[in-house]
């Protein structure tokens, strides 16, 4: 399986350990108004859901699986019915991004032995893939974020 790192971290601001050196960058949804702006904050984390969608074109998938939820259903069901292992189509896959992104819930997006999509602290998000996908990473690159190989700290 190929596992990729996609940040807005550019990986040339690591020290030696891999850590971002640059304290004044934002991490969260919740540095509104102080590190960021609304419309900053929202043009970025479409990028990062397009990211997915990138992977999704290039592997020719439609929907993926819920799994490892995290948060309270009953405030969300007037926006996205939530079940364990619920198959989301491309809409339930935006919102759930959105609200994950946005620390609202937390979960993982799987497609048995073919996909993955992590989301990490400090607005890191990993994705797997059965095969390399070329055009999802020139895509992502393109749109100003970073992808790196690298293997999601939450498999397993």
């Amino acid at each position: 399986m190929y596992s990729w790192r996609i940040t807005k971290y550019n990986p040339l601001n690591r020290d030696e350990y891999g850590f971002y050196k640059d304290n004044n960058e934002w991490t969260s949804y919740t540095d509104f108004d102080t590190k960021i702006d609304k419309s900053e904050y929202l043009e970025t984390e479409q990028k990062y859901i397009d990211s997915i969608f990138y992977f999704m074109e290039d592997l020719g998938i439609e929907a993926v699986y819920l799994s490892d939820f995290e948060g309270e259903t009953d405030e969300l069901e007037h926006i996205l019915p939530i079940s364990s292992n619920q198959e989301l189509s491309l809409q339930g896959i935006k919102e759930i991004a959105m609200l994950t992104l946005r620390e609202v819930v937390w979960c993982k997006l799987t497609l048995q032995g073919k996909f993955f999509v992590h989301f990490g602290y400090d607005y890191y998000m990993y994705i797997g893939a059965y095969k390399d996908c070329p055009k999802a990473k020139m895509k992502i690159e393109k749109s100003g974020l970073f992808i790196e190989n690298y293997t999601s700290p939450y498999l397993g």
